[in-house]
Parts: structure tokens; C-alpha cells; sequence
């Protein structure tokens, strides 16, 4: 009975110097260095990011293990670092901002508005661009125009050429769509209308209650215009970060993030082929390859925006590539997924390679 006393008192005393240790902050330093250790963190890094926390202002730098805008006030001051050293970041400190960035990674995608998605086409929003497939003729590329609560409005499409005789109106199509920040859907329909609005051609596609998600975002993307020059490659291994002397095919990056990217080109593009893009962020060259997966072709202007599933980069390239995805949303919105500290640094400018 003593002993089971004394082993009660221990825990009420260990349990009230954790407390007391805590004062205003959200953990003990106790806690904190264990939630580090659960988030990835060795303990020289969680003492590293404690530091640089308090570098940064933070009052509670414990706060970095639960709130996105703190983490990221870090993550912007270690950014700024690096932007004004000629010589960036020493290894230690790029391992530790890769850390920072994979756990800032789980929180953001921790948020519902990336686990809730969409149930209906009513949800929908004008802009969203679309690929209509009629079974046994081929892939159309749209737009839509706007969300009537009837039916959504969608341009023309565009894609193979039609067969003699082929009418939109009545015909039963699938519909693919990548909704911004979320996921893939698609869903079943049919063609309500072919008509002209203010001799604009354009089709009405009826509701669907029944979206599927096909795939959940894995990254943070930012849309972008970066010219690159972009190399086909025979394989990917061994040689995909390794730049090319010589110029390439010139494109524009259009979207990118550490998993992937989506470049437009001149002519026509086919998927499965392995391919590598060179640029610049700043004065940082950065050189990524990958498979292609899937692309869209305008026949009028013979162009293609073609998207690439990326090799995993080396973790310099990946923060790179992170650096400028949360710089350039937060500087497109201010507010949301990068949050508007990062508004504070400055977005690197791509340049020809």
C-alpha cells in the first residue's frame, strides 16, 4: 500500500513540474523536445528550430509544433538566410529546413479542405477547366463557364477530330476534372444542349450528384511562367539532377511543385516518355526529371501542357522548389495555404537556363 502511495505521489509531483514548467507555453520544454522527437526531429534539430524560433520573435516557440502561421515565420526567416548568403544554407541547416517543411507538409494536409472534397457538380466554380471523354472517339478539352443551377456551361470542346454525322446534344460523356488544393473527380453525365450564346458555341451538361475522387493532392503547388528548357530522356536514372550543357527544347513551367510539374510546349506530346527540365529560381539552377503522365493539345495553336510525375528530388532541390511554392502563393494571395508571412520573402524569378 506505501509503495503504491509513494509511486502516486511520484507522478502527481512529475505531473506538477510539468505543468509549472510550462507557465504560458502550449508544452514544457520537457514535452516539447518530445513532441520533436515524434515529429521527426532529432534532438540537436529541435534545439536548432527552438533557437531559430526565438530568432524568428516568437514568444512561445513551442508553438511551432501547432500553429502553420508559426512554423512558417520560421521557415520564412531561415529562408531569408539563405536568399542573402552568396554561400545559402550550411548541410545541417538545409537537413533541418527539410524536416521543417515535410512536418509543415502533415499539418497542412491535416486541414478538412483537403480531406472533405466535393460532393456535387453544383459545387463546381467558373474557370475550372475540364476533359470530356466520349467513349469511342477520344478526349476533349473544356472550360467551364459558368455553374447554372440547372446545368454548368461549358466552352466548346476541343480534342480529335469528330466523326461524320457526331451531335453533342443527348450524348452520354464522362467528365475529368483537377479541382485547385484538393483532388481529382470525375463523374458521369450527358449533354443537355448544343447552342450559341452571343455567337459563342458552347454545350450544357447536365448536374451530377455522384462525383468521384480519383486522387488526392500530395503537394503544395503554385502556378507559374518560368522558362526552362526541357531534354527527353532515353531513362531517369543516375542522371536526373545533372545539368545539360547544351540548350534544350524551350518550354514554360506552368505549375510545379516537389512532386511534379507541368510544362507548355510547341507540337504535340506523348505520355510514358521520360523527359528533364532545366531552370533557374533566382541564381539557383534547378534540374528535375520524370515520366510523363498525361498531357492537353491545342490543335489551333499546336501546343501542348504536359505534366510530369517528378523523381523524388535531392532534399536541396526539394526546398528550393518548396521555397519558391509557398513564397509565390503567399504573394498571389496573401492569406491560405503559405501563409502570409511568407509574403515577406521575396518569390525567386525563373530565367532562361
Amino acid at each position: 500500500m506505501i509503495a503504491v502511495l509513494a509511486v502516486v505521489v511520484f507522478i502527481l509531483f512529475l505531473l506538477t513540474i510539468t505543468l509549472g514548467s510550462r507557465g504560458n507555453k502550449r508544452y514544457s520544454w520537457f514535452e516539447y523536445y518530445a513532441k520533436g522527437r515524434e515529429s521527426g526531429f532529432t534532438f540537436r534539430q529541435a534545439k536548432d528550430l527552438k533557437d531559430l524560433a526565438q530568432a524568428a520573435g516568437l514568444s512561445d516557440p513551442t508553438e511551432v509544433f501547432w500553429s502553420l502561421k508559426d512554423l512558417d515565420r520560421v521557415i520564412a526567416a531561415v529562408t531569408r538566410s539563405r536568399n542573402a548568403s552568396p554561400k545559402g544554407l550550411d548541410r545541417e541547416t538545409e537537413q533541418l529546413l527539410e524536416r521543417m517543411y515535410e512536418y509543415r507538409h502533415r499539418m497542412e494536409f491535416e486541414q478538412p479542405k483537403y480531406k472533405m472534397g466535393i460532393k456535387s457538380s453544383h459545387q463546381l466554380a467558373a474557370n475550372q477547366r475540364i476533359r470530356i471523354l466520349v467513349h469511342g472517339v477520344g478526349v476533349f478539352n473544356s472550360t467551364l463557364i459558368d455553374v447554372h443551377a440547372r446545368y454548368l456551361v461549358c466552352t466548346y470542346p476541343i480534342g480529335v477530330k469528330l466523326p461524320a454525322g457526331f451531335t453533342w446534344k443527348g450524348r452520354r460523356v464522362s467528365v475529368y476534372f483537377w479541382r485547385h488544393e484538393d483532388a481529382g473527380y470525375v463523374f458521369d453525365t450527358y449533354v443537355i444542349d448544343d447552342l450559341r450564346i452571343r455567337s459563342v458555341p458552347v454545350l450544357h451538361l447536365a448536374h451530377s450528384e455522384a462525383l468521384f475522387r480519383t486522387q488526392k493532392r500530395k503537394s503544395v503547388r503554385a502556378r507559374s511562367r518560368i522558362s526552362a528548357y526541357l531534354y527527353i530522356l532515353k531513362r531517369v536514372e543516375g542522371a536526373y539532377e545533372k545539368p545539360e550543357r547544351e540548350p534544350g527544347m524551350k518550354c514554360i513551367v506552368q505549375d510545379l511543385s516537389e512532386d511534379g510539374f507541368a510544362v507548355l510546349i510547341g507540337g504535340k506530346a506523348k505520355e510514358g516518355i521520360f523527359v528533364k527540365i532545366q531552370f533557374f529560381l533566382g541564381e539557383d539552377q534547378v534540374v528535375m526529371s520524370g515520366t510523363v503522365k498525361g498531357f492537353e493539345y491545342w490543335p489551333e495553336n499546336n501546343r501542348s501542357l504536359v505534366h510530369v510525375e517528378a523523381v523524388r528530388p535531392s532534399p536541396r532541390i526539394r526546398n528550393l522548389v518548396r521555397s519558391y511554392v509557398y513564397t509565390s502563393r503567399a504573394v498571389d494571395s496573401g492569406t491560405g495555404g503559405g501563409g502570409e508571412v511568407f509574403s515577406s520573402v521575396s518569390a525567386p524569378t525563373g530565367r532562361t537556363g
